[in-house]
């Protein structure tokens, strides 16, 4: 909800320019139109400071350029774009141009555009509760011209079509127009950044949901890997507070630990090529300890990390921990510190850039249990690679799981085995799950989301099959309930009530003050 306005000079010198008809208002509205989109995309999508500190925004000055296109000037065409800059008329400044031509450069809006920001954070804040709800029900906003805008092809498809390319995910409209008042009144422990961010996406998918009978589509993005991800926004690429909102009342149900659980599948045929004198138990001690008690696994992790003096908050803690292991159970490897290339460029391995405090990372790095664990990890990693590379040997040519240099990756080796292997896992899922009439309504990776609770029964019934065609007996699902958003807090009324009070106790002190006179 971005609104330009362009300095008259502007329009002014393109009409000298095109003297005919109303090309240049013409031409000069398509240009502010896809602006605006491509400045309300970046916001969309920018979870650091760059706008907030700078106003500073990512954006395809290529692709800007295509499509606004080409006018004639006199007797020659050229790109409208071009034009303004050789002209003195630039609309936008390349702060830092992108490495590849269609790549989104660092632009800012020149002093000849004036940005009005309807979704500002600090704007909405001093909105009442209608106020807020007024904004989002604007009758203003053109729902379907916005659908079609981002679903261009949605009217050409057949209904066949849009099966096989979009995956159609519902959205509990109501809840998601009380989690954008929450998140504008409430959501205190999440940064202005981050919460700016999810309004602009929250207000997308819920225009998109009213033009859409309360679906919202999402273009599907098959990865070599084996996953399934999506173009553009979708439920597996926002904030989970977002997806909450938008999924409304459900139930989570997400494989415990995947990606271990997977590996130690492969635990017992690597204890047997080891020809190890000590008992299997022994060999991969920290990882079954992760997977009997993570919770208290990582609690002793975090209480090694960060002690008892930290400044960071238990949760915070417990998240970066969370992270860190997940990295170490990809293959991330352990170091202190980052290092510089010989062309200057700057490089932070995971758990330097997880684990930012350096007196943390050490103790994180010198933790018995940790490093036994990645010693596990790698003992796991090399065995599986191995059995795998030596059965099929594509994976050893395969362009996409070789470095930059043209060597093979391992860790991209082993994140093409698991990625696939949790696809097949999750498929597994939700056929049992459609056979047992349970409405599959999302999915998230190794997460799938139902709208009613899966029974103790199917439950086990499921985690069987899977183990029984699989092989491994480490898989098990997890279970999450998910409440939407309902309605705006009592504290919220509450607060908005004493500000209405004391606003109407000013203003009778006004009416009544009486000057005095010196």
């Amino acid at each position: 909800m971005l609104t330009l306005t362009v300095d008259p000079a502007v329009l002014a010198k393109l009409k000298s320019a095109m003297p005919m008809t109303d090309k240049a208002e013409r031409a000069m509205e398509k240009y502010i139109t896809v602006l605006t989109r491509k400045l309300e995309d970046s916001l969309m999508n920018m979870d650091t400071n760059m706008f907030k500190f700078f106003k500073h925004f990512l954006v395809s000055t290529h692709a800007l350029s295509l499509e606004v296109g080409q006018f004639r000037f006199g007797g020659k065409k050229l790109y409208l774009h071009s034009w303004l800059e050789k002209n003195g008329c630039a609309l936008i400044e390349v702060i830092t141009p992108g490495l590849k031509g269609s790549d989104p450069s660092t632009i800012k809006l020149t002093k000849l555009v004036t940005m009005t920001d309807a979704m500002d954070i600090n704007t909405l804040r001093k909105k009442k509760i209608n106020e807020l709800d007024q904004l989002i029900n604007d009758p203003s906003l053109t729902d379907v011209d916005l659908f079609y805008r981002v679903f261009p092809d949605f009217g050409t498809m057949t209904e066949a079509q849009l099966e096989s390319a979009y995956d159609l995910c519902p959205v509990k409209t109501r809840s998601l127009k009380q989690y954008m008042v929450w998140l504008t009144h409430r959501a205190n422990h999440i940064t202005q950044v981050e919460r700016q961010m999810m309004l602009r996406q929250a207000l997308v998918i819920l225009r998109i949901a009213k033009a859409g009978n309360n679906l919202l589509p999402m273009k599907k993005n098959p990865s070599h890997f084996g996953r399934n991800y999506y173009h553009g926004i979708n439920i597996q690429s926002v904030h989970r507070t977002l997806r909450h909102a938008i999924l409304g009342d459900c139930y989570e149900y997400d494989m415990r630990s995947s990606v271990i659980s997977w590996k130690m599948g492969f635990a017992e045929h690597c204890y047997q090529s080891m020809k190890s004198q000590n008992p299997s138990d022994e060999i991969f001690g920290a990882t079954l300890a992760y997977l009997e008690d993570k919770k208290a696994f990582r609690e002793y992790v975090c209480d090694e990390t960060f002690g008892g003096d930290s400044d960071i908050t238990s949760d915070a803690q417990m998240g970066i921990i969370k992270q860190a292991l997940t990295a170490l159970s990809f293959g991330a490897r352990i170091y202190q510190h980052g290092w510089i290339d010989q062309s200057g460029n700057k490089f932070n391995p995971a758990i330097v850039s997880i684990i930012t405090n350096q007196d943390a990372r050490r103790r994180f790095i010198a933790c018995d249990v940790i490093q036994q664990f990645q010693i596990e990890q790698k003992i796991l990693d090399e065995f599986i690679f191995k059995i795998f590379t030596e059965s099929d040997a594509s994976l050893l040519t395969d362009p996409e799981l070789q470095t930059k240099s043209g060597r093979v990756s391992k860790s991209k080796v082993m994140a093409y085995l698991y990625q696939h292997a949790e696809t097949i896992v999750m498929d597994m899922v939700r056929d049992e799950l459609g056979q047992r009439g349970k409405e599959f309504i999302a999915n998230v990776h190794d997460a799938i989301f139902v709208r009613t609770k899966v029974s103790r029964y199917d439950r086990d019934m499921i985690e069987h099959r899977i183990r029984d065609v699989t092989g491994i007996k480490y898989w098990y699902l997890d279970e999450e309930q998910i409440s939407g958003f309902k309605g705006v807090s009592a504290e919220v009324l509450k607060e908005e009530q004493e500000h209405k009070d004391r606003m109407a106790e000013l203003e009778q002190q006004a009416q009544g003050y009486t000057p005095t006179f010196q």
